[in-house]
């Protein structure tokens, strides 16, 4: 594909960031971090709020970690094309030969591929019932496996929670290693991620921005905020990151895999992952989105036809990324060789981001010239 050579005007970029400042003068969200890179440079940068409700909290800045939730669902993605690449799995490889226990009940036909793209059917959360609260990650994807399909399997694209825990297992079982160790070997350090996190020590607990409007604000096991929420190591959504750091995992993509000189995904590799994957089918996240016709990769949203769509007016159908319920997203355009990241703080829950994800993404995309 070949990229545009349009040039990005810095003082439009400046007025697009000035949209993110309006969301926190308006008590929308009360810390952002955001980075736009083109042509593989940084093309401008926000940081704004402060990073916890207390008077004396730091502000944001770029070291700065967010909880990017979702957003982490292309790097489970990516540690199970790094196993594809080794022979060591096929996409087409049915998840029932893989795990003990998951059979029956229209769960035979189900393949890594399908879980990678929420064509599974599988629910998007688990059945809560089946673990106690405070249960740790390793015992709540134990009662995946027992999970069945709310849709036949390849009928529609069903976003699944449950699916991403499922690969989690899969890598656990195929590598013969814990899934956030292998994370951490085989994706984020050869990524260059350096502050990128699963389960991060005690001592970066300062640089963790609070999450305003979850659903149990102050409990020991609230969402996001509390320690056991930070000990979590889900496979769907439990890094955390900074907003240079998620952009640069981007650019990967744009570059067919490269990273600083060096192989990180096979070219073939990253250029699958943003192929389109479930042409004609509808469906999303029910509940916050859904289109007729749902273009989604191995692990990445895809624009496609979609619209409305987080990425904006501008972007290309072959823009891929991906939003968290944290309040997080983030988009690259092959087409026009831009990045751009936008981590917020507010969950998703009261539907805050409708329009205003859409609204600054133009912007953004505008800035061009």
């Amino acid at each position: 594909m070949t990229h545009t050579r349009a040039a990005l005007d810095p003082e439009r970029l400046q007025r697009a960031f000035g949209i993110l400042q309006h969301w926190l003068d308006e008590g929308i969200v009360t810390a952002i971090a955001s980075v736009v890179l083109h042509r593989g440079r940084l093309a401008g940068e926000f940081y704004g709020g402060s990073s916890a409700p207390a008077p004396d909290a730091a502000p944001v800045n770029g070291n700065s970690l967010f909880h990017i939730a979702s957003i982490g669902k292309p790097m489970t993605a990516c540690a199970v094309m790094l196993l594809v690449e080794a022979g060591q799995l096929a996409l087409d490889d049915p998840v029932a030969s893989i795990l003990r226990g998951f059979q029956g009940a229209g769960r035979d036909s189900i393949t890594v591929r399908q879980l990678l793209a929420h064509t599974s059917g599988l629910p998007q959360d688990p059945d809560r019932s089946r673990f106690p609260p405070d249960a740790g990650t390793a015992n709540e994807l134990r009662t995946y496996v027992d999970a069945n399909p709310i849709a036949p399997p390849g009928s529609k694209v069903e976003y699944s929670n449950v699916g991403y825990g499922l690969l989690g297992l899969i890598i656990e079982e195929v590598s013969r290693t814990p899934f956030a160790t292998f994370m951490r070997e085989h994706v984020i350090a050869p990524a260059g991620l350096h502050d990128t996190w699963l389960a991060p020590p005690n001592d970066l607990f300062p640089r963790i921005v609070h999450v305003e409007g979850t659903l149990d604000p102050g409990s020991s096991t609230e969402r996001f905020n509390s320690v056991y929420a930070r000990r979590q190591t889900h496979p769907a959504g439990s890094v955390l990151s900074t907003a240079r750091d998620v952009a640069r995992f981007f650019q990967i993509f744009l570059d067919n895999g490269m990273c600083d000189g060096r192989a990180v995904l096979a070219p073939a590799t990253a250029r699958l992952m943003i192929t389109n994957q479930t042409a004609g089918l509808r469906g999303g996240i029910e509940g916050f989105m859904t289109w007729n016709e749902c273009a989604w990769g191995l692990g990445f949203d895809l624009r496609g036809n979609k619209h409305p769509h987080f990425s904006g007016e501008y972007t290309s159908p072959s823009t891929f990324g991906h939003t968290g319920v944290s309040g997080v997203f983030a988009w690259a355009d092959p087409a026009l060789d831009l990045v751009c990241v936008m981590l917020a703080n507010r969950t998703l829950f009261s539907l805050w981001h409708a329009s205003c994800w859409s609204r600054f993404s133009t912007a953004v995309t505008a800035s061009l010239r």
